[in-house]
Protein backbone atom coordinates (compact mmCIF):
# COMPACT_ATOMS: atom_id res chain seq x y z
CA UNK A 1 0.00 0.00 0.00
CA UNK A 2 1.13 3.31 -0.44
CA UNK A 3 0.51 6.61 0.99
CA UNK A 4 0.24 9.90 -0.18
CA UNK A 5 -0.05 13.25 2.19
CA UNK A 6 -1.75 16.36 1.49
CA UNK A 7 -0.90 18.90 3.22
CA UNK A 8 -3.33 21.77 2.13
CA UNK A 9 -6.52 22.20 3.89
CA UNK A 10 -9.81 20.03 2.27
CA UNK A 11 -12.81 21.70 2.37
CA UNK A 12 -15.82 19.48 3.24
CA UNK A 13 -19.56 19.43 1.34
CA UNK A 14 -20.61 20.57 4.98
CA UNK A 15 -18.33 23.52 5.00
CA UNK A 16 -15.99 21.86 7.64
CA UNK A 17 -12.16 21.78 6.72
CA UNK A 18 -9.82 18.92 7.18
CA UNK A 19 -6.22 20.71 7.63
CA UNK A 20 -4.25 18.09 5.86
CA UNK A 21 -5.39 14.71 4.23
CA UNK A 22 -3.28 11.14 4.14
CA UNK A 23 -4.81 9.20 1.15
CA UNK A 24 -3.58 5.43 1.04
CA UNK A 25 -3.68 3.36 -1.53
CA UNK A 26 -2.83 0.25 -3.87
CA UNK A 27 -1.54 0.50 -7.33
CA UNK A 28 -0.74 -2.75 -9.72
CA UNK A 29 0.82 -2.16 -13.03
CA UNK A 30 2.96 0.71 -14.56
CA UNK A 31 1.63 3.63 -16.21
CA UNK A 32 2.44 4.04 -20.04
CA UNK A 33 4.23 6.85 -21.53
CA UNK A 34 0.88 8.12 -23.20
CA UNK A 35 -0.24 7.59 -19.74
CA UNK A 36 -3.38 6.20 -21.24
CA UNK A 37 -3.77 3.37 -19.35
CA UNK A 38 -5.33 3.97 -16.35
CA UNK A 39 -8.15 1.95 -15.09
CA UNK A 40 -9.39 3.13 -11.83
CA UNK A 41 -11.52 1.13 -9.06
CA UNK A 42 -13.85 2.72 -6.55
CA UNK A 43 -14.11 0.26 -3.76
CA UNK A 44 -17.70 -0.29 -1.92
CA UNK A 45 -17.97 1.17 1.44
CA UNK A 46 -16.42 -2.20 3.62
CA UNK A 47 -14.31 -3.02 1.18
CA UNK A 48 -10.38 -1.50 0.76
CA UNK A 49 -7.93 -0.40 -1.62
CA UNK A 50 -7.04 -4.36 -2.37
CA UNK A 51 -9.15 -4.78 -5.24
CA UNK A 52 -7.06 -7.96 -6.45
CA UNK A 53 -8.56 -9.52 -3.03
CA UNK A 54 -12.10 -8.54 -3.17
CA UNK A 55 -12.86 -8.60 -7.06
CA UNK A 56 -11.09 -11.65 -8.23
CA UNK A 57 -11.75 -12.84 -11.59
CA UNK A 58 -12.48 -9.03 -12.89
CA UNK A 59 -9.36 -7.48 -11.47
CA UNK A 60 -5.92 -9.48 -11.42
CA UNK A 61 -3.13 -11.65 -12.66
CA UNK A 62 -4.83 -12.89 -16.59
CA UNK A 63 -8.03 -11.47 -15.67
CA UNK A 64 -9.86 -9.09 -17.71
CA UNK A 65 -8.33 -5.97 -15.92
CA UNK A 66 -4.90 -6.99 -15.82
CA UNK A 67 -1.84 -4.78 -14.58
CA UNK A 68 0.58 -6.23 -17.72
CA UNK A 69 -1.87 -4.01 -20.13
CA UNK A 70 -3.32 -1.40 -17.51
CA UNK A 71 -2.22 0.76 -14.76
CA UNK A 72 -4.95 0.07 -11.80
CA UNK A 73 -5.79 2.42 -9.03
CA UNK A 74 -8.11 2.36 -6.11
CA UNK A 75 -7.83 4.55 -3.58
CA UNK A 76 -9.22 3.73 0.19
CA UNK A 77 -11.81 6.54 0.91
CA UNK A 78 -11.61 9.01 3.53
CA UNK A 79 -13.52 8.38 6.32
CA UNK A 80 -12.86 4.94 6.11
CA UNK A 81 -10.44 2.54 8.28
CA UNK A 82 -8.11 1.88 5.70
CA UNK A 83 -5.05 3.84 6.25
CA UNK A 84 -6.83 7.35 4.73
CA UNK A 85 -7.96 10.15 7.22
CA UNK A 86 -10.53 9.08 9.03
CA UNK A 87 -12.05 8.92 13.19
CA UNK A 88 -9.17 7.24 13.97
CA UNK A 89 -6.58 10.57 12.55
CA UNK A 90 -5.03 11.82 15.45
CA UNK A 91 -7.08 15.91 15.32
CA UNK A 92 -4.44 18.48 14.89
CA UNK A 93 -6.12 20.84 16.98
CA UNK A 94 -6.96 17.89 19.82
CA UNK A 95 -3.92 15.69 19.43
CA UNK A 96 -6.30 13.25 20.13
CA UNK A 97 -8.19 10.23 17.14
CA UNK A 98 -11.29 12.31 15.98
CA UNK A 99 -13.73 9.51 16.70
CA UNK A 100 -16.85 10.65 16.68
CA UNK A 101 -15.84 13.72 16.34
CA UNK A 102 -14.86 13.26 12.53
CA UNK A 103 -16.77 15.32 10.48
CA UNK A 104 -19.36 13.86 8.11
CA UNK A 105 -18.37 12.80 4.70
CA UNK A 106 -20.39 12.74 1.26
CA UNK A 107 -19.86 11.01 -1.89
CA UNK A 108 -18.76 14.43 -3.29
CA UNK A 109 -15.97 14.51 -0.91
CA UNK A 110 -14.64 11.50 -1.41
CA UNK A 111 -14.57 12.05 -5.30
CA UNK A 112 -12.66 15.13 -4.58
CA UNK A 113 -10.32 13.95 -2.40
CA UNK A 114 -9.41 10.74 -5.43
CA UNK A 115 -9.14 14.17 -7.84
CA UNK A 116 -6.83 15.33 -5.68
CA UNK A 117 -4.71 11.81 -5.60
CA UNK A 118 -5.45 11.64 -9.36
CA UNK A 119 -3.66 15.32 -9.85
CA UNK A 120 -0.40 15.03 -7.11
CA UNK A 121 -0.07 11.12 -9.71
CA UNK A 122 0.00 13.53 -13.03
CA UNK A 123 -2.89 11.27 -14.17
CA UNK A 124 -4.85 13.77 -16.61
CA UNK A 125 -7.21 11.11 -18.35
CA UNK A 126 -8.88 7.62 -16.97
CA UNK A 127 -9.05 4.75 -19.52
CA UNK A 128 -11.77 3.08 -17.55
CA UNK A 129 -13.68 4.46 -13.72
CA UNK A 130 -15.24 1.29 -11.95
CA UNK A 131 -16.73 0.45 -9.23
CA UNK A 132 -19.90 -0.90 -7.36
CA UNK A 133 -22.53 0.08 -4.83
CA UNK A 134 -21.17 2.83 -2.96
CA UNK A 135 -17.97 3.01 -5.53
CA UNK A 136 -20.78 3.12 -8.38
CA UNK A 137 -21.77 6.24 -6.71
CA UNK A 138 -18.38 7.56 -6.69
CA UNK A 139 -18.33 7.09 -10.60
CA UNK A 140 -21.59 8.56 -11.13
CA UNK A 141 -20.28 11.97 -9.34
CA UNK A 142 -16.92 11.55 -10.83
CA UNK A 143 -18.42 11.14 -14.43
CA UNK A 144 -20.81 14.66 -13.81
CA UNK A 145 -17.62 16.56 -12.09
CA UNK A 146 -14.96 15.94 -14.70
CA UNK A 147 -16.07 14.44 -17.64
CA UNK A 148 -13.84 15.35 -19.77
CA UNK A 149 -10.91 13.31 -17.34
CA UNK A 150 -13.45 9.78 -17.81
CA UNK A 151 -13.30 8.10 -20.96
CA UNK A 152 -15.26 5.13 -19.79
CA UNK A 153 -17.35 3.97 -16.98
CA UNK A 154 -18.54 0.43 -15.63
CA UNK A 155 -20.75 0.83 -12.55
CA UNK A 156 -22.54 -2.47 -10.57
CA UNK A 157 -24.91 -2.77 -8.16
CA UNK A 158 -25.55 0.81 -8.13
CA UNK A 159 -28.93 3.04 -8.21
CA UNK A 160 -28.98 6.81 -9.68
CA UNK A 161 -29.98 8.11 -6.27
Amino acid sequence: MNTLEIKESFQLESGEVLPELTIAYNSYGKLNEAKDNVVWVCHALTASSDVFRWWPGLVGDDCVINPKDHFIICVNIIGGCYGSTGPLTIDPSTQQPYYSNFPSVTIRDIVNSLKSVRKKLGIEKIKLLMGGSMGGYQVLEWCLMEPEVIQNSFVITTSAS
